[in-house]
């Protein structure tokens, strides 16, 4: 029987594919709030620029290339054919600019992570850990060189390193008060478990009476700017209570009153953030200039988390893929994602092999499916990383 853990791990790899088109290049819509990244070593080797392809790049430009699984990735648009890749063409959209200047690359496009430039897995690593991503730089990083222990809660959701932190130093001063650290780690998760009744009420403010309260006022506040960067507003239905509560300007700013408490702690290390920690940040107008100047103005939007694109994701998969979960019981983690890979590959074959039976009119007939099937098993596979 597979175990709960494997069964996640599973979910969440389904969730990284099913969040992104199979079938169509994502060059069209732009830079793309999240969406699964791939990069191919066969046609971008180490003394190039690095170039990033979607998922339905990676299946139908670049299978049976050295292809290279980096996640998700934050407002990123398909490189496929364009100049980076001089002189391959994409096959499924051919019109594109020479460079997608607002993507952003690390040296992760070449598959090395962390702070030790190393690849996954590595050959040279006996012990070979499992690797955390921090969400600012979306880089990967081994515990080991976190510069501080990490924190095991099942409430926490969020890491950013010690690099990304430094580049937004008044981070420090939330982290202080709302961070999880080993010292305080029992009490944090408590607080996140009797916390889950916000999250089931999101979009919602608590009802007070006289004045707000800073965490209502910041709440409040979060779910304006989340509604704003989405461009969608709120319906009178959906929240009365806010749109009362909600001041006309703030005039106070959340991060002086956290500053004036003087709760400063050790500014060393990776941080672990508690999943509701976005809605604490505050969202006067210094400081969503600060939040710009500092390269995370994304911090404030709910939706940019890695768990709401895969909880989307989740919402919309195939029962099937539930089938497919149960037949994989025997296999590790990378043979898993393996199997996912063939999947995906195969349901993406077997359309085009249908389409073109019924374009052309012919039937599908035992010989014609298994003819098919014999063809697609001696193409090369690709090899994940």
């Amino acid at each position: 029987m597979m175990d709960q853990c494997s069964v996640e791990e599973l979910y969440e790899a389904f969730a990284v594919l099913a969040g992104s088109d199979p079938d169509h290049c994502s060059y069209p819509k732009g830079y793309m709030k999240r969406q699964a990244v791939f990069a191919c070593n066969t046609c971008v080797q180490a003394d190039m620029e690095p170039a990033g392809v979607c998922l339905a790049c990676a299946n139908a430009c670049h299978d049976g290339h050295d292809i290279c699984e980096l996640y998700t990735k934050r407002n990123f648009r398909c490189d496929c054919g364009n100049e980076k890749f001089h002189g391959f063409k994409c096959k499924l959209h051919t019109d594109k600019e020479g460079q997608n200047k607002k993507n952003p690359y690390n040296h992760n496009f070449f598959g090395r992570y962390c702070s030790c430039d190393r690849p996954y897995p590595d050959d040279g690593d006996q012990v070979n850990e499992e690797m955390i991503q921090c969400i600012v730089c979306e880089d990967w990083f081994h515990e080991k060189h976190l510069e501080g222990p990490a924190v095991d809660c099942d409430a926490l959701m969020e890491m950013i390193c010690v690099g990304c932190m430094n580049r937004a130093p008044f981070l420090w001063t939330y982290a202080a008060h709302f961070a999880v650290s080993p010292l305080n780690k029992q009490s944090l998760c408590k607080e996140q478990t009797n916390a889950d009744m916000m999250t089931e009420e999101k979009g919602k403010c608590l009802h007070t009476s006289g004045q707000d309260t800073p965490s209502t006022s910041s709440y409040c506040q979060q779910e304006e700017t989340t509604a704003g960067a989405t461009g969608h507003t709120s319906s009178p239905d959906s929240a009365p209570m806010c749109l009362a509560q909600q001041p006309s300007k703030v005039t106070e700013c959340i991060l002086n009153d956290l500053k004036a408490k003087d709760a400063a702690g050790a500014r060393a290390g990776a941080v672990f953030w508690p999943y509701f920690w976005r809605a604490k940040l505050c969202t006067c107008t210094d400081c969503k200039r600060m939040y710009v100047e500092a390269g995370v103005p994304f911090l404030l939007d709910e939706s940019d988390t890695l768990l709401a694109y895969e909880e989307k994701a989740k919402a919309e998969s195939l029962t099937s893929e539930e089938l497919l979960l149960s037949c994989l019981t025997s296999l590790n983690h990378v043979q898993q994602l393996e199997i996912i890979y063939q999947y995906n590959d195969l349901k993406h074959e077997l359309r085009e092999f249908l389409q073109q039976s019924e374009n052309q009119r012919k039937d599908v007939t035992p010989e014609a499916l298994r003819e098919f099937l014999e063809e697609l098993q001696t193409r090369k596979k690709r090899r994940l990383n």
